[in-house]
């Protein structure tokens, strides 16, 4: 750890320098600085250690706040896959049970308690047990807790911290926000409300506008020690940088004596860049948050950084503030990252000062990732055609030998530094690279020769991935293919998690002709955005299920309206071909006026929430039949239908107000290529031998269809 060597009794004399609380609006590249830049020891507010073991006299309260802090504990990850079903909440007893022996004040979790907004019954049964097992007990509390509860727990209708309330014996108090995996959802409660309202932890950090942040801290005394704990829980990235240089979120600050506070701030979001096309790159910059802070805990990042880092605010020696990334207590996907040492860290404070220290989880399933590059071809073994696969005189296939003797080496490695409390078999990841003289031979089973290992290794099927790496050859075909396709010059090779902006401003410049009507370019991107779920360990079958759901959602607004409207007197074919010729025509004024409508949000930073990307504009009736109230089904940003009650019509009946789309005189979005999807950042060529997705379920027809009056006929849908 990179701090000052001074001891308790040097620094507990010195006085704190004030620091500006005005937010800063000068923006770096490299906010982490070096250790030189960091305050002088007499002013630094982190050290190596606080001395505490001096005991108080008598009934003396000390000084110094002990505080345990984890994030992303994920319970119910991997409920469902055979071996690392108990992992999250075995470690998650495990950061209990450290808090008890620690003797802390208090645990501070930055977010994702659950791996699901909606966790299953098992799992939220086997949290309550543990968090009333380690948390209701007759241990003193030496908090005090001096804000008012009703404004920093808004959300429940108890105006009291948990261990304040006379009906419970909490023992060990838990403060946590919401991350993004057990975010708000339904009617804006997360699956913490539970818990909250059960008093088992002390939620905090919610929001329920979008618009404006006002934060409120936690006001924490023991001794003479004061804490001003802030919390958010986790917002859309995008949302909330425009809330910081929009100055729409506000800190709020102890009228009196407001350096004397040690300010800890906890959030949970993106930390580096994640979207190199959007112009607010989907992270938080460092260099909004402001100045005034202690210590920022860093939720939902994974990686664990044992050290806090410091980030100076200015060039001024001493100007900033440091930052700890806990990272995850569990791993949730299989990256070099993720294989790192898993910790908690004890935070002491006193004063303005603090300490940290890691503590290693000793229940964490041991894991492994590395690399084979196979690039050449031992000789006398080339295959004679290009169907054949290299064999050595026994028969064995060559590429098979050599992953499987490198499977064997991880393995041998994951049982050496295998602790005692960690469970037996290892997670393993062996990323498999063709090259060189391997490019043109057809590539091993992945699954099978993860099978082998069922019985070793606690995630056979998906230990092994292979890849080709794109010769140059295949590398300029594809270069001079995208020459020819404006698509894909527009689009180019990106992941699916920035496809969103870059549909959306492709489609945005295209003439009117080519505008689509039915399918908005948001919408579309916001259906692709469901593969980046295999990022982040979905499969491929669940993507491409939401991926339809995404799409026949917003194709059923308009259907629906549609069925909704009435339908002009038909009596022969020439009456239904002037019957389409009318709709046509209202689909491209609609479009037009469409595209006429201004755009609020800065391009590249469309707001999910904008209803008006999904649907089709508002226009004046043409016939003079009677408004009535819309009966539509419109979508929420997560593409899904919501109640019709709280939803805002958007439009009268009538003829002149149709969105619906014929077969004939309508723009589709192309979908992507082939190697735009199977290719990932690096220049590999993914291999995927998994079964392929069940075919999605086709809609039945005529749901939802509006009942005939005697005024009324239904209309025949089977042009459309």
């Amino acid at each position: 750890m990179c701090g000052s060597d001074d001891s308790f009794e040097d620094f507990v004399a010195d006085s704190q320098m004030p620091t500006s609380s005005v937010r800063r609006t000068r923006e770096t590249e490299e906010s982490e600085v070096a250790c030189s830049q960091r305050p002088d020891a007499a002013h630094d507010t982190m050290v190596e250690d606080l001395d505490d073991d001096v005991k108080p006299v008598r009934d003396e309260v000390d000084d110094v706040i002990k505080i345990l802090v984890a994030t992303d504990i994920h319970c119910g990850y991997g409920e469902n896959k055979p071996n690392i079903h108990m992992d999250a909440v075995n470690t998650f007893e495990e950061v209990l049970q450290i808090a008890t022996e620690q003797k802390v004040d208090m645990v501070l979790l930055g977010g994702d308690l659950y791996h699901e907004n909606n966790p299953s019954r098992e799992c939220q049964h086997r949290v309550t047990q543990l968090l009333r097992k380690y948390c209701l007990n007759e241990n003193p509390i030496s908090l005090e807790f001096l804000s008012d509860a009703s404004v920093n727990f808004n959300q429940s209708v108890f105006d009291h911290v948990n261990y304040y309330d006379q009906n419970l014996n909490v023992g060990l108090p838990i403060f946590t926000i919401h991350g993004n995996h057990d975010d708000l959802s339904g009617k804006g409660l997360t699956a913490l409300d539970l818990l909250h309202e059960a008093g088992l932890v002390n939620l905090f950090g919610k929001h329920e506008s979008i618009q404006e942040f006002l934060i409120s801290p936690i006001l924490l005394r023991k001794g003479e020690t004061r804490l001003a704990l802030y919390g958010l829980g986790s917002q859309r990235d995008d949302r909330l940088v425009r809330a910081f240089k929009d100055e729409n979120i506000t800190f709020l600050r102890p009228n009196a004596g407001a350096e004397d506070w040690f300010n800890l701030f906890v959030l949970h979001q993106n930390r580096p860049r994640r979207a190199m096309h959007r112009s607010t790159g989907n992270y938080l910059p460092e260099s909004l948050i402001p100045q005034f802070f202690d210590l920022l805990v860093w939720g939902h990042e994974h990686e664990c950084k044992p050290d806090p880092q410091y980030v100076a605010a200015s060039e001024a020696v001493g100007d900033g503030f440091y930052i700890l990334q806990p990272g995850s207590t569990v791993a949730t996907s299989l990256t070099p990252e993720e294989a790192l040492q898993k910790n908690v860290f004890l935070i002491k404070i006193k004063g303005r000062k603090f300490a940290s220290k890691p503590i290693p989880l000793q229940t964490v399933r041991p894991m492994i990732c590395d690399e084979l590059l196979l690039d050449k071809i031992p000789p006398g073994c080339r295959p004679a055609t290009k169907l054949d696969r290299p064999r050595n005189r026994d028969g064995r296939y060559i590429d098979e030998m050599a992953i499987e003797a490198k499977l064997n080496e991880m393995i041998s490695r994951a049982k050496a530094k295998r602790g005692p409390r960690q469970p037996e078999l290892p997670l393993i990841r062996l990323k498999v690279i063709y090259d060189g003289e391997w490019l043109n031979i057809t590539p091993a089973n992945a699954k099978r020769i993860g099978l082998r290992y069922e019985n070793t290794v606690a995630n056979a099927v998906d230990m092994v991935t292979i890849k080709k790496n794109i010769s140059s050859e295949a590398r300029a075909r594809r270069q001079r293919g995208q020459q020819n396709n404006e698509l894909a010059d527009e689009l180019g090779h990106v992941s699916a998690a920035n496809l969103q902006t870059m549909i959306n401003d492709y489609f945005t410049h295209q003439p009117l002709d080519d505008q689509m009507t039915v399918l908005k370019p948001f919408g579309i991107g916001k259906a692709l955005d469901q593969y980046s779920e295999i990022e982040e360990g979905g499969t491929a079958a669940s993507a491409n299920r939401n991926f339809d759901n995404c799409l026949l959602a917003q194709i059923g607004v308009v259907r629906n309206t549609l069925k909704k409207m009435p339908l002009p007197p038909i009596e022969s074919l020439s009456d239904m071909e002037s019957f389409r010729d009318l709709i046509e025509k209202d689909l491209f004024e609609l479009k037009k006026a469409d595209c006429e409508r201004p755009v609020t949000a800065p391009e590249g930073e469309e707001d999910d929430d904008d209803e008006r990307q999904f649907y089709m504009p508002q226009r004046a009736q043409r016939f003079d039949e009677q408004e009535e109230e819309d009966d539509d089904e419109p979508m929420n940003s997560d593409d899904e239908p919501v109640s019709t009650s709280s939803a805002k019509p958007t439009r009268g009946r009538g003829r002149g107000s149709r969105g619906g789309a014929t077969t004939r005189g309508r723009k589709a979005a192309k979908a992507p290529t082939r190697a735009q999807i199977d290719s990932d950042d690096d220049g590999f060529v993914v291999l995927d031998d998994s079964d392929s997705p069940p075919p999605p379920a086709r809609a039945t027809r005529g749901r939802g269809r509006a009942k005939p009056t005697t005024t009324t006929r239904k209309r025949d849908m089977s042009f459309f």
